[in-house]
């Protein structure tokens, strides 16, 4: 207890005494303080309530006094040690079963007392909400890393493997990476490289990467807000639930606007259910997915970011690291991209598994310093403390073989060491730091599909694939279509019927420089071509010939889809060139709909486009060719028309 309050003043000295009763209010409101927290702050609050009515009806005999048989004073202020004594230091004299403050008492006292209650209750408030701020960020450490156990339950696994078609994923996994292998022979100059690349990644790691994609786009679907299934259309919020089913976190109450009739949405925090419903939001997402990585036998994860997203970790033996994997997004080892591209405000990023739980955020920023600010829940140490001590419960248990536990404690180790932020070691708007620090961003993005067959190394060669279209044999009217979505060339007839097909955009052209490649963005479920990272400029030919003396060419037509960002630029221009050799070039101002005559008589065209500009490290990405959304599969990107004419006509 703090040391013994002075002597009471003297009545009638008012300077004095003011000074003196603060003094001994201070000393019994630290008396007050050492009661256990709950009943300190309960304490507060009533004093400061009985001060304030006092204040605000001082000629009311009821606020003048306070009942010692009233059941909260009973409660909250006799159990408190300081609270009478502050209430008798202010004025209140004991008057039988009650204390009353006499008429003739000054209310400045109330008023001193009411104004020290004031400041502390708004330190309490803080604190206690920090108390339980923290209390629940530890609670749900220890809850998360019991719920992944579930993920070892052998007949769980066994149902949730049922449900995945290893076989053809397998199949395409294997061949996207003889594409890997394929790209890597492509360019003698690149021979050397290509070994470091094809080490970089192993058949597994593909295999990872096509059932993210198969997850996302055939599997699990997200529900923001249901639909009614009368109606069809969607719900209302109305409020959550409690769930008598153990499984099942909460129950989202919904209302359809039109027929009224109400639609839960149980949110189950149990994988097994969801594997029936096959639809949630991403802790549903994640939890599900990592399930199904145990259950193909990855050494998965799952990833609580505080700031509200849930994702997955696995295992990659091949690169001696954890890859980030987010099934909602379809997107494979782009950690930087909530922070980088969502912009969002990290703090706590905690990875769970039946092995370990993981102070993993900084794998996820660029901006330790700004993270750290933001970390306010709890101190580093006790964080470290609950962390090691949960680690320390797994790899002590009976079923973690000493060989596990020396396996897991040096892959703690690597990954320690390898989420050490080196100041300046990238440039900021780099794919390699969207992506992290990965010195194989052209495996991954052949992995994931966005890239087919061009190594960094070759940004700047000529790709000559020497196609010629011969608009010469399908009679007076030549009609081309590409669709990026299908990613098909098409000749078809004026009625639709299609003469011919083929697939893949390199198949058709004639030459291709600046790494231009076909990106597909899950994310925003768009697709385009773009010239590599680093390339100053793409460019895109495509040649069309007369080989039959008796035709020429009359008009040109060309409907193009194009996007640009940040003033970057995609220009076209017509080559024409003539039986006599003279050749005219004609820049294309509009390619969304664009027709020229000036070509006439010409037995040869050569169609360009070039992509360049844009702004800092992913300018590449600002000028998009053939950017088309997925929901519009059937529309060509590019539509081609050329009249031809008879030469003797």
């Amino acid at each position: 207890m703090p040391d013994c309050p002075g002597e009471q003043v003297i009545p009638g000295c008012c300077n004095m005494a003011g000074f003196n009763m603060e003094e001994n209010l201070e000393y019994w409101l630290k008396c007050l303080e050492e009661n256990d927290q709950k009943v300190y702050y309960e304490a507060q609050k009533e004093l400061f309530n009985i001060c304030q009515n006092l204040l605000k009806s001082p000629s009311n005999d009821r606020y003048r006094e306070v009942r010692l048989d009233n059941e909260i004073i009973i409660q909250k202020i006799l159990p408190a040690i300081g609270a009478m004594e502050c209430l008798i230091e202010v004025g209140y004299v004991e008057d039988g079963e009650r204390l009353f403050f006499p008429h003739n008492a000054a209310l400045w006292r109330i008023q001193c007392l009411s104004q020290m209650l004031r400041t502390r209750l708004q330190q309490s408030v803080t604190t206690i909400k920090g108390f339980n701020n923290r209390k629940k960020f530890f609670e749900n450490i220890i809850n998360r890393h019991k719920i992944v156990l579930l993920y070892e339950n052998e007949e769980l696994q066994k149902e949730a493997m049922k449900l995945i078609p290893i076989d053809s994923l397998g199949m395409k996994s294997v061949r996207t990476f003889r594409e890997l292998q394929r790209s890597c022979k492509m360019y003698d100059s690149a021979a050397t490289t290509s070994t470091d690349v094809k080490k970089e990644l192993s058949l597994r790691d593909f295999l990872l990467v096509t059932f993210t994609s198969w997850f996302k786009r055939e599997f699990f679907k997200w529900v923001d807000v249901p639909m009614c299934p009368v109606c069809s259309i969607k719900c209302i919020y109305l409020n959550a639930i409690s769930s008598s089913d153990v499984q099942c976190s909460r129950v989202e109450m919904f209302r359809c606007p039109k027929c009224r009739e109400k639609v839960p949405f149980p949110r189950y925090s149990h994988p097994k259910p969801l594997l029936k419903t096959r639809r949630g939001r991403c802790a549903e997402w994640a939890n599900v997915f990592t399930l199904m990585c145990r259950s193909l036998k990855y050494d998965a994860r799952l990833v609580y970011d505080e700031t509200d997203h849930v994702w997955t970790e696995v295992w990659s033996p091949t690169r001696n690291k954890w890859i980030h994997v987010d099934p909602c997004e379809n997107v494979v080892n782009k950690p930087l991209m909530y922070e980088k591209g969502w912009n969002k405000k990290l703090s706590y990023i905690i990875a769970y598994s039946k092995d370990e739980v993981q102070d993993v955020t900084w794998r996820y920023t660029r901006d330790p310093k700004a993270v750290l600010k933001r970390r306010t829940v709890c101190t580093e140490e006790s964080l470290i403390k609950v962390i090691r001590a949960m680690c320390n419960v797994r790899l002590n248990a009976a079923n973690c073989s000493a060989a596990r536990k020396k396996y897991v404690i040096n892959r703690t180790l690597c990954e320690l060491a390898g989420m050490i932020y080196t100041p300046n070691s990238q440039d900021e708007d780099s794919e390699e730091t969207y992506e992290g620090r990965s010195s194989g961003s052209l495996s991954w993005r052949i992995a994931r599909g966005e890239i087919t067959s061009m190594d960094k190394n070759n940004l700047d060669k000529n790709i000559e694939k020497n196609y010629i279209w011969d608009i010469s044999k399908y009679g007076q009217t030549f009609e081309l279509r590409y669709n990026v979505i299908q990613d098909i060339y098409e000749v078809v007839r004026n009625d639709g019927t299609s003469l011919e097909q083929i697939n893949g955009w390199l198949e058709g052209i004639n030459s291709t420089c600046g790494g231009v490649f076909r990106k597909t963005e899950d994310d925003w479920k768009m697709v385009y071509l773009a010239r590599s990272e680093g390339a100053k400029y793409g460019r895109v030919t495509w040649t069309f010939k007369i080989t039959s003396p008796e035709l020429y060419i009359k008009t040109f037509n060309l409907k193009a889809k194009t996007q640009v960002f940040h003033k970057a630029s995609v220009s076209w221009e017509i080559e024409a060139i003539f039986d006599d050799n003279r050749t005219t070039v004609i820049p294309i101002a509009q390619s969304s709909d664009f027709h020229t005559k000036k070509v006439e008589k010409a037995v040869k065209l050569n169609l360009s486009a070039t992509l360049s500009g844009g702004k800092d490290g992913i300018a590449w990405q600002h000028a998009q060719l053939f950017r088309q959304s997925m929901e519009s599969a059937e529309e060509p990107s590019m539509l081609i028309t050329i009249q031809l004419e008879n030469q003797c006509a």
